[in-house]
């Protein structure tokens, strides 16, 4: 073995070359050759295979040039050791003999190249040898380049499918892609690609496969894939053509979107959940933005902003709701966005109350992005506290009223005194005289049923219900109201049938009969006939008909007359609470009230109450 060349040689150099040559002679002038070269060789030289083998473990060449004649063991023992070890090393062989057999027989086991050892094969060896370095460094590239890309397309986080252009047959699958079907690359090798897809989902994906064969491109997120255990799988696809040299394939990027999809489908279900009670709430509920503009409103709010706007999307809220050309005074909105604190106003318009609370809906930096505004519609809870007020008014004129006609009883009584002892004094010689105390007698009479109707009338019961006389009640309300009743020129007609007692509340009777027989009386403004009967329907209940000749009720307020605030006496002072009330007092304590009107000729109100059982009991307390 000839000396090599030092660590610091072999940095300088290009590429090192190891001979396994057993003829120093014919070694030493390849070293020669090689080292005048253009190209730098670093030169080990070896005589047997069984040191130059060794050396390829210790070291790293570039390349080996092989004899084939050697000692113990041949060059073609020597390559297909050193194609086991180092299958990448470049092998150039090299014999005395032209034996053709020989150089296939180390071509197929990888020999880069095979050299016989004529005049001017020396001159040849530089360029072989460099040419074999290059070709394997190319081919090392490539590998690694094959080896980068195939580790990339099985790694790939998404299923990659490619077909062949012509036939659309599969000819490439991913680890991906068959993880995704839940089968082998065997058992897509082959298949047509568009197969693959459920037949649910065929028609669009003829419509994908017709736009990718004319735009060279398509992508779809409504296709659907079929599992081999039959399971359907939605997919996000992006497919194009591809140029692999002078072939053209398809290439298919495929995405399993099932929780997408479920949580899409989780949402929109969220979504409906909200919009349905966003919906059914009845106040106006609405989303503004900084500009006053409507992003959103509920079912009522729209209902209510129709008759102002035909849509409420991107209308201002001032013009949706009230009409107004300019934002309302004293906007909550405007103070929620500046502050991000919820607002509360009372806004007036067109003879309406409204409550209005606004919200701050905060954005990604906690500041007020949007602000949602509730409103309600409290006139009628306004009005119905005002009538709370008066009722509470007339209670207490009511308490007054009852000490005040105790206090009447005693000027009375003096009053009748006097006159008692006038009319033994003077009576029985002056006639005039006794005309005029019997005048006096009989409006002290008068008085005094008036303030014994209304103490009557006043006295609030005891018992929550008891056994009461219809007939003597409505007697007893009539007299309350015999003033009103003179003075629109008012006949009464009584058809009582002597009916039994009624179980019932005695306060609630007063106050529906006083109802009833006002707004009988109020129909007839320029006189007429009220006729009151009474009847025991059966052995359960009695019935209480108030039938007036006055105007009648049309046919279309019929349906609207027990709906609080409904009157059509607005000029008359009504405040259409009357009936409301005495509907609500009769079917809350257990009765039934009817009403039955011609227009132009009159209505007539029937109350239905529970008869009295035939025991003494005075009612329950």
């Amino acid at each position: 073995m000839t000396s090599s060349p030092s660590a610091e040689q072999q940095e300088k150099t290009g590429q090192r070359v190891l001979i396994i040559e057993d003829h120093p002679e014919q070694a030493h002038l390849m070293e020669l050759i090689l080292k005048r070269a253009k190209t730098n060789f670093a030169v080990q030289i070896f005589h047997d295979a069984e040191s130059g083998l060794a050396a390829l473990g210790r070291a790293n060449f570039d390349a080996v040039v092989l004899d084939y004649n050697l000692p113990k063991m041949n060059g073609l023992e020597a390559l297909a050791v050193i194609q086991q070890r180092q299958p990448l090393l470049p092998v150039v062989m090299v014999t005395g003999q032209g034996d053709e057999r020989i150089a296939v027989t180390a071509m197929r086991q990888g020999a880069a190249d095979y050299l016989v050892k004529t005049r001017d094969y020396l001159d040849l060896l530089p360029r072989v040898l460099d040419r074999a370095i290059k070709e394997q460094k190319l081919s090392s590239q490539l590998k690694l380049s094959e080896q980068r890309y195939f580790a990339l397309f099985d790694r790939a986080s998404i299923a990659i499918f490619i077909a062949q252009t012509e036939n659309q047959k599969l000819i490439q699958v991913n680890k991906n892609a068959t993880e995704l079907l839940h089968c082998s690359s065997a058992d897509l090798i082959g298949r047509d690609w568009r197969e693959i897809f459920s037949l649910r989902s065929r028609q669009q994906v003829d419509q994908f496969f017709h736009k990718l064969l004319n735009e060279h491109q398509a992508d779809s997120n409504e296709l659907i894939l079929v599992r081999s255990d039959r399971r359907l799988i939605p997919v996000d696809i992006n497919a194009s053509f591809l140029e692999i040299g002078e072939n053209q394939v398809v290439q298919l990027f495929v995405r399993d979107i099932s929780e997408n999809v479920k949580m899409q489908q989780q949402l929109l279900l969220s979504r409906q959940r909200l919009l349905s009670l966003f919906d059914g709430i009845t106040d106006l509920i609405c989303v503004l933005d900084r500009s006053f503009s409507l992003l959103m409103g509920n079912k009522h709010y729209a209902q209510v902003a129709a008759q102002n706007t035909k849509q409420i999307i991107g209308e201002k809220c001032y013009r949706a709701l009230f009409a107004r050309s300019e934002p309302c005074v004293n906007c909550p909105a405007l103070e929620t966005y500046q502050t991000g604190k919820s607002k509360f106003v009372e806004i007036y318009y067109h003879g309406r109350t409204y409550h209005i609370w606004t919200f701050a809906m905060a954005g990604l930096d906690g500041k007020p992005e949007y602000v949602a505004e509730y409103a309600k519609d409290v006139t009628e809870q306004k009005e119905i506290e005002k009538q709370l007020i008066k009722s509470e008014k007339l209670a207490t004129v009511g308490l007054l009223s009852s000490g005040v006609a105790h206090e009447l009883r005693n000027p009375l009584n003096v009053i009748e005194t006097a006159r008692y002892a006038l009319e033994d004094l003077y009576a029985k010689d002056n006639e005039e005289m006794a005309k005029r105390l019997a005048i006096i007698k009989k409006n002290v009479r008068r008085a005094s049923i008036i303030i014994d109707n209304l103490l009557q009338f006043s006295r609030h019961s005891e018992f929550e219900r008891e056994r009461i006389d219809v007939e003597k009640l409505v007697d007893a309300t009539l007299e309350l109201v015999e003033k009103d009743i003179a003075q629109r020129h008012v006949e009464i007609q009584k058809k009582y049938q002597n009916i039994p007692r009624v179980f019932f509340s005695l306060d609630s009777l007063k106050q529906v009969f006083l109802n009833v027989i006002l707004n009988a009386v109020q129909a007839m403004p320029k006189g007429g006939t009220l006729t009151i009967s009474t009847a025991a329907a059966d052995s359960s209940w009695v019935t209480i008909d108030f039938a007036d000749s006055g105007e009648g009720i049309s046919e279309e307020n019929m349906k609207h007359i027990f709906t609080p605030f409904f009157t059509t006496k607005h000029h008359r002072g009504g405040t259409g609470l009357g009936l409301y009330l005495s509907y609500s007092i009769i079917k809350r304590e257990g009765g039934d009230i009817f009403c039955q009107s011609i227009e132009g000729k009159g209505t007539t109100f029937t109350i239905k109450v529970p008869r009295a059982q035939n025991d003494n009991s005075a009612g329950r307390k």
